[in-house]
Formats: C-alpha cells, sequence, structure tokens
C-alpha cells in the first residue's frame, strides 16, 4: 500500500482560482466516498485557505485522480500536483512545518492539519498507515518547533499589523464574523481596547467564547448586514462555501474590511477597502526573509524522518503478511481436519488430539517463512503472497 497526495496551492492559484477548489466537511465526506469507490482504501483531505489537498493510500493505479478531482469541481484544467512515496511524505512534512505556506513556519498550518486529521478519524475514513504517518508528522513538526524555536506569528498577525497602518486600532466598533480558528484569532490583538461585536450562525460557540471573554457582544447573523453601517471594521472568516455579504451590503466606503477565507466572505467587487490574503503579499514576503534561517536544517531532518517512517510502514506490510501466513495455517489446518473426520471413525479424544496435533503441524509448516519475513531476509513480500495465495484468500 502506497502514500500519494494530489492538491492545488497558493504556488500555482491566485486567490480567486483557489477558491474553486474548496472543499466544506460535506463535501471532504462526499469525495472521500466517491474515491473510496475507485479502490482507495484512506482518505485524508486538507482544504485551508492556501491549500486543498487529498491525502490517500492505494493499491491500484492512480492515473485516473487528476480527472475525477477536476469533474468533482466541474474544472476543465488545474495545475495540479501530484506526489506519490516518499515525495508525498516529505510534501505533507514540508506542508505541516509551514515550509510550504505563505508564511514560512506559521503557526495556524499545524492545528489544520490535526483538525484534518480528527476529522478522518471520527468519519472512520483512514487506517493503520494513515494513520502512522500522520502521527508521526504531527510529533515531528511539534519537535521542530521546540528544537528551532522562532517568534509566535500567522497571517492573522500580518493582517492586524496591516490594520494599523490604515486604521487606529483603540475605541473602534468591530464585528467578527464566524467563531472558528482565525476569526477567534483576531481577540488577542484588538480585545482590550475595541468594541467587538461577534456573529455566527451557530450561536453555541460564541456563547462559550463569551464566557471567555465577557465583554464581547454577541448578534444573530441574520443581522449582520443590519449593522455595518454601524462599525468601523468587519472582519469576516467562516466556513461558508459563497459570500456572506455581497456588494450592496455595503453603504459606507469609508468601512475597512479583512476577508482572509477560501473562498471569499465579502464580495471583492464592493466599494471597500479589503485586506485580504493577496493584499498582505509584501508583509509576507519580509517575514520570510527573516523567517527562513532554519529551513535547511529542517529539510535535513525531514530527510531523517522519511527513512524512519518507510521502515515503520515496511514493519506494517510485514505485519500483514505474518498474521496472513498464521490465519493460512489455520485454514489449511481446519480443511484437512473436517476431510479426516468425515472419513475416519473417531472418539471424540481422538478428534481433540488430531484437531491439536494438524494445528500444531500447519503452523511448523509455516515457521520457517514467518521468519524469513520477520527478520527482512524475504525483501519481496509478493513472493509469499503469490506462494501461499495470501491475497486470493483475503479477497474471498
Amino acid at each position: 500500500m502506497e502514500f500519494a497526495v494530489i492538491g492545488v496551492s497558493h504556488k500555482q492559484l491566485a486567490l480567486d482560482k483557489r477558491s474553486l477548489f474548496s472543499f466544506t466537511d460535506t463535501q471532504k465526506l462526499e469525495f472521500s466516498s466517491l474515491l473510496l469507490t475507485y479502490g482507495i482504501e484512506q482518505v485524508l483531505i486538507l482544504s485551508t485557505c492556501n491549500r486543498s489537498e487529498v491525502y490517500l493510500m492505494y493499491q491500484t493505479d492512480i492515473d485516473f485522480l487528476p480527472s475525477i478531482y477536476l469533474n468533482y469541481f466541474n474544472q476543465a484544467e488545474a495545475p495540479l500536483y501530484v506526489k506519490t512515496g516518499d515525495e508525498a511524505f516529505r510534501h505533507l512534512l514540508k506542508v505541516t512545518c509551514g515550509l510550504e505556506s505563505m508564511l514560512i513556519r506559521e503557526d495556524q498550518i499545524l492545528g489544520q492539519v490535526k483538525q484534518a486529521y480528527d476529522f478522518t478519524c471520527r468519519m472512520s475514513l483512514g487506517g493503520k498507515e494513515l494513520s502512522l504517518i500522520f502521527q508521526e508528522t504531527l510529533n515531528f513538526v511539534k519537535k521542530m518547533k521546540h528544537k528551532y524555536q522562532q517568534p509566535s506569528i500567522s497571517l492573522t498577525h500580518l493582517a492586524v499589523e496591516h490594520l494599523k497602518k490604515v486604521s487606529n486600532l483603540y475605541n473602534q466598533k468591530i464585528m467578527i464574523c464566524g467563531a472558528g480558528e482565525i476569526a477567534t484569532s483576531f481577540i488577542p490583538y484588538l480585545y482590550d481596547n475595541n468594541e467587538l461585536i461577534f456573529s455566527n450562525r451557530n450561536s453555541g460557540k460564541l456563547v462559550k467564547l463569551k464566557q471567555q471573554y465577557p465583554k464581547i457582544k454577541i448578534i444573530p447573523f441574520n443581522q449582520r448586514k443590519i449593522l455595518l453601517d454601524q462599525v468601523n471594521i468587519l472582519i469576516s472568516a467562516t466556513a461558508s462555501p459563497h459570500l456572506i455579504f455581497n456588494r450592496d451590503d455595503f453603504i459606507s466606503s469609508q468601512l475597512i474590511a479583512i476577508d482572509l477565507t477560501i473562498p471569499r466572505d465579502i464580495d471583492k467587487t464592493a466599494s471597500i477597502q479589503c485586506i485580504d490574503l493577496d493584499t498582505l503579499n509584501h508583509e509576507v514576503a519580509v517575514n520570510n526573509q527573516l523567517r527562513s534561517k532554519d529551513v535547511e536544517k529542517i529539510n535535513s531532518e525531514i530527510d531523517i524522518k522519511i527513512r524512519e517512517v518507510r521502515t515503520k510502514l515496511d514493519s506494517i506490510k510485514y505485519d500483514y503478511v505474518i498474521q496472513s501466513l498464521q490465519a493460512k495455517s489455520m485454514q489449511l489446518a481446519n480443511q484437512t481436519y473436517e476431510i479426516l473426520v468425515n472419513k475416519l471413525s473417531l472418539t471424540a479424544r481422538e478428534r481433540h488430539i488430531l484437531e491439536k496435533t494438524l494445528k500444531a503441524s500447519f503452523m511448523q509448516i509455516m515457521k520457517d517463512p514467518i521468519h524469513c519475513v520477520k527478520t527482512n531476509q524475504i525483501n519481496d513480500l509478493e513472493v509469499i503472497n503469490k506462494l501461499f495465495s495470501l491475497k486470493e484468500d483475503n479477497e474471498e
């Protein structure tokens, strides 16, 4: 079973094009189920503002993946990348370390990968191999963050710094739409000196948030547009698959907005100043120069980690073969026992002795093949599979 990834990211597509390939949670389930019908065995989908990627374990040909991916989003073409084996794992490690992010070594991607992994586990879309890969990845990145420490920074931080250039962040009335990680990440920057008004479809999340930040105000989601002419700053960070603010919703052109979502929450044709991911390109470039000093060291550690995890994945394959050999010996022993019992007139005690003897004998026959697998004397496990018809038995 091999590991692969297919997807698009900010390196291939501009902001407006990336939004065409964004997965909602419902779409993650739908697309994963579609892949399972094509023989893909384990699936994890990572969909963020910077990338839309499908990680999977497979045993069959995967040449069909690009067409399935494009057809699902009703797109004729896109600069998709497909990586397999060690290169797919290298990509995952670099993504989770933040080396492939717009902002190098940013902090939010680790949480996003963990959320994607948790979702896959809850939906029972993973398996032993995929779990090993992602658990090893998450542990590795935590180790790298501790070993190569740097000041914590995120796109939220850069957005606030950009906002300071165009607005006085003191005694402002600010509406924040959303209750997820991005929306709530603005609170530490704005809570003390401003009036924060939150709105979200799921008000239960905001009730819990207010327990932690009692000064925030909460309004129903269907009233968010009514307050637009009463606030100075709008921050929208929902998981909506469509716009939640249209061009005609904005009366005042003095309003300043922040929209870091994919797909967008705010109509980009609205006559307001809107800070989005493209707006932050300059700040990102400056910070990337300062934050890239440890990248080569981390890449070297990634090379070591790939070899380590490859060994662990191989051991899983060996475990499967050993279990199959043991099951095969029991199957042959039981079949032989049934044949002999039907042909011979045996007492209950004799049948018991015969059953134990057959099982011990067939296990002894499998002893040498199992030992060879355990001690890596046989590198090509396909030889064992063919010799003992293991795959055919598993398929039955």
